[in-house]
């Protein structure tokens, strides 16, 4: 049975307590192969080494291949390799690049829960959505900031504080005991 997003999305925008049960049925060929357009095709490849380009000569059969693992359950996701990245002052980010598959998966998975989801998050809400982003909060913070109620803008860099926080909290019980 074919599943449309655009009926999981009408469905879950029509009916607030419907819970969706099952999703692993939405994941058959016909979803695999709409999700592989939105796959990047020209980023690093993974711990196979098997870059889009190359999967995608072969996309039929291996998508048959993946539908038939994730029916038998037997699908298991490869390592992520690990690369890092210079943030600046000496520091590096740790960077996770998981191969062409299981990018390929995760598209398709994140578009079926982007289809549920979407119908619940605010107008104002920017953070990983698509065809909203950073951008778009830029500009909505602009415009609050010219023409709205706010005049200021407040910085706070949660994890350092989260960080203070916790130790100022650890460092107080642990007096209690000496």
């Amino acid at each position: 049975m074919q599943i449309s997003l655009r009926g999981i999305a009408n469905r879950a925008k029509r009916l607030k307590d419907y819970r969706f049960l099952n999703l692993s049925t939405m994941l058959n060929e016909y979803n695999l192969l709409d999700s592989w357009q939105y796959v990047k095709k020209n980023v690093a490849y993974g711990v196979d080494k098997v870059s889009a380009r190359e999967f995608e000569r072969d996309l039929q059969s291996q998508v048959g291949s993946l539908v038939e693992r994730l029916k038998r359950k037997s699908y298991r996701a490869k390592l992520v390799r690990r690369q890092y990245i210079p943030k600046g002052k000496g520091k590096v980010r740790p960077l996770g690049i998981p191969t062409t598959i299981d990018k390929f998966l995760q598209m398709a998975v994140a578009r079926i829960l982007t289809a549920i989801f979407e119908q619940d998050f605010l107008s104002y809400s920017f953070g990983y959505r698509p065809g909203i982003g950073a951008k778009n909060a830029i500009e909505e913070l602009h415009y609050q900031l010219q023409y709205g109620w706010y005049g200021y803008v407040v910085e706070a860099d949660i994890k350092c504080y989260a960080q203070l926080y916790l130790s100022n909290i650890f460092s107080h019980k642990m007096l209690k005991y000496f």
